[in-house]
């Protein structure tokens, strides 16, 4: 009997062996983000680890569509900023659908969003005209009301103007101080019925003290590759890929 128990503590302990080296194991290669976002591995650019702060909801013919906040924070100061959003059709009316979102991201603003401007120090689109278009963007914020921007309210369909109200809530609730200066870096993608985006509002300090040119360039390879991954995360072919070469 002794000989028993004493060959199943070994068993046991065998066992137990096994599963702790394969749980930490399979724990020091998880992965890196702490939201995944259809499809997207949202990262975080802070150590801390961003808190939901708040949400919208809403549908356009049944077809739903949802922005989310999360907020980095150190002693009251907003170190990050992280919108998303998804509009999804389930794969129906695509030509209609398509034209709907060009309304939002073209058609509203023609400086921002999916569009060029002075204002913008990095910009890159990729439209390939058939259902399909993803663009990246990043630009230099200077004032609270930049937060929740851009404007898409000239379309006819998201009711984007909720989002300054959102916004505003959770700063005057937290009393978030707004940093001098921030990076706003803009990922969208649209394909066969479905947009999304990740907008990253970020205080330049994290990175750098002095916005010069050398460190912008640096800044915009980080942001850069950001965009390559999210690409990858939605297993997009080589020609719906942006050329950033």
């Amino acid at each position: 009997m002794i000989k028993f128990i004493l060959t199943f503590v070994k068993v046991k302990n065998f066992f137990l062996i096994i599963f702790l080296y394969f749980y930490l194991f399979s724990n020091a290669f998880a992965e890196d983000y702490f939201i995944k976002f259809h499809k997207l591995k949202i990262n975080s650019y802070t150590e801390k680890t961003p808190i939901k702060s708040g949400k919208i909801r809403g549908n356009v013919d049944s077809y739903p569509y949802g922005f989310d906040y999360y907020v980095s924070s150190n002693d009251g100061k907003i170190q990050q900023l992280i919108e998303t959003f998804f509009f999804d059709n389930y794969g129906d009316h695509l030509s209609r659908f398509d034209r709907s979102t060009r309304t939002i991201v073209f058609g509203s603003n023609p400086n921002n969003g999916c569009n060029n401007s002075d204002e913008k120090i990095y910009h890159s689109v990729l439209d390939n005209g058939n259902m399909h278009y993803t663009c990246f963007s990043i630009k230099i914020l200077n004032n609270k009301e930049d937060l929740w921007g851009p404007n898409f309210n000239g379309n006819d369909h998201i009711g984007t103007e909720k989002r300054k109200v959102t916004v505003n809530r959770f700063l005057k609730k937290n009393q978030y101080m707004i940093p001098e200066k921030m990076f706003r870096v803009e990922h969208y993608f649209y394909k066969s019925g479905k947009l999304i985006w990740v907008f990253y509002t970020l205080d330049t300090k994290l990175f750098f003290d002095d916005l010069n040119q050398n460190n912008l360039e640096k800044f915009v390879t980080v942001a850069i590759q950001r965009h390559k991954d999210f690409e990858k995360d939605l297993r997009y072919k080589d020609y719906h890929q942006i050329n950033f070469d």
